[in-house]
């Protein structure tokens, strides 16, 4: 690992742990392996935030590899999609669990930055999961429903529960994620075929 690549691993820890403020560049140059107060930081970044920029888009990246998982869909089974996409979600989440904390933290000093993040880890989930659920509404495979809202409901039920497990370390109700997702799944496909439009045979 080069050291620029060893800032970047480190600072987004570092960043989460301590705050961007809280944050020294002598602390991102002692945790990447440089002497400490030297400025060898210096040598591959302008400032620190250009250290948390690249840290944010290094994330970022990982997120979207995570979420190509679902180029998997569909698989012709339902509630296997669903399982699919609520364990991916948590596993996007466990990716980027640093930059989730950095955004949480400091999303007022770079709003920029950290809004931008924020879209390519979430907003992007709820706009492609609202057209999924619209798709399949169309072809007749689920009930006509507020995709917009159901996504927002659902997708951030997964948000909460994986911050409240993983941010807080206190799941609620004692939940783990094999028990959540089975229920979320339950729920959900509940609302969706409530209402389903019947085929008509011939």
């Amino acid at each position: 690992m080069s050291t620029r690549d060893r800032i970047i691993a480190e600072s987004l820890r570092l960043f989460a742990e301590r705050g961007y403020r809280g944050t020294s560049v002598a602390d991102l140059e002692d945790a990447a392996g440089l002497s400490p107060g030297s400025g060898s930081l210096y040598t591959h970044f302008g400032t620190k935030e250009e250290v948390l920029a690249a840290a944010v888009e290094q994330t970022a990246l990982l997120a979207d590899t995570g979420y190509a998982a679902f180029d998997l869909l569909p698989l012709g089974d339902l509630r296997a999609e669903l399982t699919l996409i609520a364990r991916g979600s948590l596993l996007v989440m466990d990716t980027c669990r640093d930059l989730i904390r950095v955004i949480d933290k400091e999303a007022d000093q770079f709003p920029g930055i950290l809004a931008q993040a924020r879209a390519r880890i979430f907003d992007r989930a709820y706009s492609w999961f609202s057209e999924l659920l619209r798709a399949k509404a169309k072809d007749g495979e689920i009930a006509e429903v507020d995709f917009e809202a159901v996504g927002a409901i659902w997708l951030g039920a997964l948000k909460d529960y994986w911050g409240a497990k993983t941010i807080l370390g206190d799941p609620p109700a004692a939940l783990d994620d094999e028990r959540l997702i089975a229920t979320w799944v339950d729920t959900l496909l509940t609302v969706l075929e409530r209402t389903r439009p019947r085929r008509r045979t011939r």
